[in-house]
């Protein structure tokens, strides 16, 4: 432990302990790591505010459909864009507001 009860800022170390779970911590780590990938955070910031088909991803990003459709699941499985199929065609988005605050709060971060 890094700081005991004797720690003069004990209390509020510990109050944080107790708000935020460390499983929360691994969840949160976890997006963090998934983000860290710049093609997925590529993805992630072209659908800021807007739904986009898999194509127009590709198209944008000029990365390979085949390779946007893998990191696009991956994002998915991990609960940060969701999709809406409209025939053949796949519209993504974010999949909600605080995945894009994450992102523009980082942009305005290292403006």
């Amino acid at each position: 432990m890094i700081c005991g009860k004797n720690c003069p800022n004990y209390h509020k170390i510990n109050n944080i302990r107790q708000e935020v779970e460390l499983n929360r911590i691994e969840e949160l780590s976890n997006i963090f790591k998934i983000l860290s990938d710049t093609t997925r955070l590529k993805i992630v910031c072209s659908l800021l505010n807007k739904e986009i088909r898999v194509s127009d991803i590709s198209n944008s990003l000029n990365i390979n459909r085949t390779t946007v459709s893998h990191h696009l699941k991956t994002l998915r499985d991990n609960k940060l864009v969701k999709f809406k199929q409209i025939g053949l065609e796949k519209y993504y988005s974010l999949k909600d507001p605080h995945i894009e605050q994450i992102i523009l709060q980082g942009i305005d971060h290292i403006k």
